[in-house]
């Protein structure tokens, strides 16, 4: 469990301050949202994930961990579009459950490659 705590700190702060700067630049420029949609999303959300699943391996835990803390990252941007751009911005709601669901899926694939990527790494000979 520690592994996972030290793994997804700063995934989870910096994924915050990325989603909450998307929500107000939305908010003040509602046009933003022809511009940010999953080609632009789709590499943050990967890299996210990748760094969560990595970090959480490197922290000494194990290829689920990883897999885990991709899940548990993946969370942020369901909030953030279930309650940021749904309840708050009043956007569509078959809009935001499908951008929802991109947003955990493409976090939870970021954590299965990170962590794979880390356990090849780490069996890789010398």
């Amino acid at each position: 469990m520690d592994s996972l705590v030290r793994g997804l700190r700063w995934p989870i702060f910096s994924l915050l301050l990325v989603g909450g700067t998307h929500f107000i630049a939305e908010f003040v420029r509602p046009e933003l949202a022809d511009l940010v949609g999953p080609a632009v999303l789709m590499p943050l959300y990967l890299a996210a994930g990748g760094w969560a699943g990595l970090r959480t391996l490197e922290a000494g835990g194990s290829f689920g961990h990883g897999i885990v803390a991709g899940a548990i990252l993946g969370l942020l941007p369901v909030v953030l579009q279930l309650v940021g751009f749904g309840v708050l911005l009043g956007r569509e709601p078959d809009v935001v459950a499908t951008s929802a669901f991109f947003g955990f899926v493409a976090i939870a694939w970021g954590g299965i490659l990170g962590s794979g990527y880390t356990v090849s790494r780490e069996q890789a000979p010398s």
